[in-house]
């Protein structure tokens, strides 16, 4: 773990949207806005315990982190499928099956994921051991909420051509960063600071913190004021995902001599002084502690087995339940119903009025971004709340 956490000063060392161009904004700062809704939602207690599990190079804040997991994604292979779910038969628009027949991915999915992590921050509480779990979360819930982590259909519309703003792109990365661009650059006004000092504070100094303000300030506290309830509410008998034990863990090296090579450079990078063994890690990445025995961790979490053990079932993540509502979007609007999967078919422009314009209209991409930043907002005050303090939900109040 103290390996892993020295080389964060290198790994977390990447471009952020203070320095990204627009074509790269949703993957590096969909996941920072996420992360910063997040921070503005939380008890001072909490933010107090993230400054003892963060890296001095993140100043406290979540949103430096934010992207850490798509960072790692190649160089650990097994935390892969942690990124999304696919439920078997699901195909959008025709028809959505969100677990109905089983899944593709059963055991590690963004689902099981979110649990184990959170589950594993509320047991570690504080500290640097729960660095690692914390980047995952924060990244994973950000996941959760686009619809497209959801879908399966040609890999999440990785495999699906389109034409946005005249431009060829497939339909995933529509949704991961062409319409969050143009609605960063498109908004004219939230410049210049609000009245709240809970609000400024958080604000990292970004090109997307206009849009967050007007997100929170007319989204959150006036749009969906009467929503935010069933937002943070979980099933009172738990979350109701079904898990099976029979899709194993991706291993994260492919030979034999990798496996061996990764243990001898374990221990020859803990001979050597830290920044060095930071900069040899981003050439070489070790095991992740945390993924190891992740399957049968995630299975432990099923309610099933929790209830039959006793356990209270008061959890503060149930994304099982958050998801279901947010797949469905795939099939009401994310998924052109003029799209089919033949070879030769015309790209469809999706700058329109009917399509870009309906989601505009309807809120919906500020909708999943105040969703997923109040959620992750409400996890991390329950998880790392002290017991007995009676801090937990999200932190309004806006002074």
């Amino acid at each position: 773990m103290k390996l892993l956490s020295l080389a964060l000063a290198a790994a977390t060392a990447i471009p952020t949207a203070l320095s990204w161009g627009a074509a790269a904004l949703w993957h590096v700062s969909g996941h920072e806005m996420v992360a910063t809704i997040a921070q503005i939602h939380l008890h001072p207690s909490t933010k107090e315990k993230l400054c003892s599990i963060l890296p001095l190079e993140a100043n406290c804040h979540l949103a430096p982190i934010a992207a850490w997991a798509d960072q790692i994604r190649n160089r650990y292979r097994g935390t892969a499928p942690m990124h999304y779910i696919n439920g078997k038969g699901d195909h959008p628009q025709d028809h959505c099956e969100f677990g109905e027949h089983g899944w593709v991915n059963e055991d590690v999915n963004v689902v099981t994921a979110i649990q184990n992590f959170t589950r594993a921050i509320t047991d570690g509480k504080g500290g640097r051991d729960v660095d690692i779990p914390l980047r995952f979360l924060v990244h994973f819930i950000g996941d959760a909420h686009q619809p497209l982590h959801l879908a399966g259909r040609l890999k999440g519309g990785n495999g699906a051509m389109f034409l946005f703003e005249g431009r060829h792109r497939n339909l995933h990365s529509v949704w991961d960063g062409g319409i969050i661009t143009k609605n960063i650059r498109e908004l004219s006004n939230y410049t210049s600071p609000l009245p709240s000092k809970q609000i400024e504070s958080a604000l990292p100094g970004a090109i997307f913190d206009p849009y967050v303000r007007w997100i929170v300030w007319e989204g959150i506290r006036q749009w969906w004021r009467d929503d935010l309830e069933e937002w943070l509410s979980c099933p009172s008998d738990g979350d109701p995902f079904p898990h099976s034990s029979q899709a194993a863990v991706p291993p994260s090296a492919s030979t034999f001599l990798k496996d061996n090579f990764r243990s001898v450079s374990s221990l020859a990078l803990s001979l050597i002084p830290g920044r060095l063994a930071a900069l040899a890690d981003l050439y070489y990445a070790l095991p992740l502690k945390e993924t190891q025995g992740f399957e049968d961790q995630a299975l432990a979490l099923t309610p099933e087995v929790l209830k039959a053990k006793g356990v209270n079932m008061s959890f503060p993540a149930c994304p099982f339940h958050w998801t279901s509502g947010i797949h469905q979007l795939n099939c009401d609007i994310v998924w052109p119903a003029a799209f089919t999967d033949e070879p030769g078919q015309a790209l469809i422009e999706l700058d329109t009025d009917e399509y870009l314009g309906e989601i505009g209209r309807q809120k919906i991409v500020e909708r999943l971004l105040a969703m997923a930043g109040l959620r992750l907002a409400k996890v991390l005050n329950e998880a790392l709340a002290d017991e007995g303090s009676g801090v937990g939900g999200v932190y309004f109040g806006y002074k």
